[in-house]
Parts: structure tokens; sequence; C-alpha cells
């Protein structure tokens, strides 16, 4: 979709849906079913950076000013727009999604090949040296600091994840979702 027709569309929704007089709590729900699973996805597999993240939120707090009909002048916090509408932040939700996708990848068949990649990952590789350099950010890397908060490095993270009830508890844990 090119810049131009994603330009339409936000003011088509603008004029016809959000100035609209559907009620508030319809509108928020039109937005977290038909706008957030076309923003969010196949967010399991994305490596978010911090600035990536606050990107992500800021056009969702946006997007959520627009429904409200709260101009930026008002200086009303982001925590208070979410307060109103009842949504969490995007990135808690990629963050959610994410460890759910590590779970589902760690209980997955070990005959699998997506299993063997992420066990393989898993296993220092011997004799091998990083050039030197700003470390890339990873999949696996971005898991690390999602369960670090919880003294669970991505070892135990892997044993955790396959058993699903244990890991549904880690992961509610980890987000707020």
């Amino acid at each position: 979709m090119t810049h131009h027709n994603r330009k339409g569309m936000l003011l088509l929704l603008e004029k016809n849906i959000w100035r609209s007089h559907i009620l508030t709590d319809t509108k928020a729900h039109l937005y977290r079913t038909y706008i957030l699973p076309v923003l969010l996805y196949g967010c399991e597999s994305w490596t978010v950076s911090k600035t990536l993240a606050k990107r992500l939120d800021a056009f969702d707090t946006w997007c959520l000013r627009k429904i409200l009909r709260i101009p930026y002048t008002r200086h009303n916090t982001s925590d208070t727009v979410r307060s109103i509408t009842g949504c969490s932040p995007v990135s808690e939700k990629v963050k959610s999604f994410r460890l759910r996708f590590f779970g589902h990848l760690a209980r997955s068949a070990p005959e699998e090949d997506h299993h063997h990649v992420i066990a393989a990952a898993l296993r220092p590789a011997p004799d091998w040296r990083r050039p030197p350099g700003r470390p890339r950010s990873t999949w696996l890397r971005v898991i690390v600091e999602d369960v670090q908060p919880q003294n669970s490095g991505v070892h135990m993270a892997w044993r955790k994840a396959k058993v699903r009830d244990t890991w549904h508890q880690v992961v509610s844990t980890a987000t707020l979702c």
C-alpha cells in the first residue's frame, strides 16, 4: 500500500467513522477488531527495538485520541487515553504474541525444522567469535530481554514453554495483556 493510499484510508476513517455519532465503545471495538490485526500482522517474528516500540505506541495513542476526539493540545497522557478506552499498549501486545509464539515453537515436534533452528540457536557455537561492533538485535535476543525481568534465561524459558499452563503464566506475568 502506497503512502497516498494509506493517507486516503486514514482520511476515510476520520471522516466517516471517527467523527460519526457512533458510541465511543463501538469505535474502540472497531479499532481493536479491524485496525489492530492489520497493524500487528506477523508481529510474532518482529525484532522490535525500543524506538520502534515507542513509534507503535505513539501511532496507537494517536488513533485512540482520534476516536475519543481528544486534541493533542489538551495534553492528556497516554495512560489516561488507555484507561478510557481499555486498550493496552501495542508494544505489550507484540511482546505477548512473540512470547506465545516462542512457546508454540518450544512445544512443536522435535522433527520439525523450526524446532531444530531454535534448538540450534540456543546451543553455543564452538570456537566462534562475533566480529567487533554493535551486536545485531535478533529475535532470540529480544526473547531473552522479554523473559529477563522474571530472572529467567532463555534456556529456562525454553523448558518452561514446553508446559503450556506454566508458559501461559509466564506470558501473562511478563506482559500487561
